[in-house]
């Protein structure tokens, strides 16, 4: 009895920890030695979890427009430092000018481990910390 109750806690703890190799390696992904930071609107943002989305137009030197997008904190995380979803709709329907900062995709892909999306109008940044600003707070009540 003792020796069933040991093994069928093992495949508990192992089935338990089979989540945990879903989530993707940030290593095998970005690479920490390319940090890009790009200037644009704010024309999309996805709300979603695991990692929200924020997609900004970058005008190349060329002036050719190109959409980047950047991998943000969970919602979980902005919408304890206050950010709602209305708030972010607000800022892509103005489209609000933000530059977004963070590590480059290995695969060339125009995407981005975000750091940190700042909101140029009032310099506030975005990222694991950081509270939005209060005319975005009261104009989205």
């Amino acid at each position: 009895m003792k020796i069933k109750l040991i093994v069928l806690t093992g495949v508990a703890a192992l089935l338990a920890a089979i989540p945990l190799l879903a989530h993707h390696s940030f290593m095998a992904e970005y690479s920490t030695s390319n940090n890009v930071t790009f200037t644009g609107p704010l024309i999309q943002f996805d709300w979603v979890n695991p990692h929200s989305w924020a997609y900004v137009e970058v005008t190349g030197a060329d002036g050719k427009k190109v959409v980047w997008k950047g991998e943000t904190p969970p919602i979980n995380v902005l919408y304890r430092n206050g950010w709602t979803k209305p708030m972010l709709e607000k800022l892509v329907a103005d489209k609000e000018k933000v530059r977004l900062r963070g590590y480059a995709a290995k695969d060339g892909s125009n995407h981005i481990f975000a750091q940190d999306m700042t909101l140029l109008s009032t310099n506030t940044v975005m990222s694991l910390s950081g509270s939005p600003p209060q005319e975005l707070v009261d104009a989205t009540k």
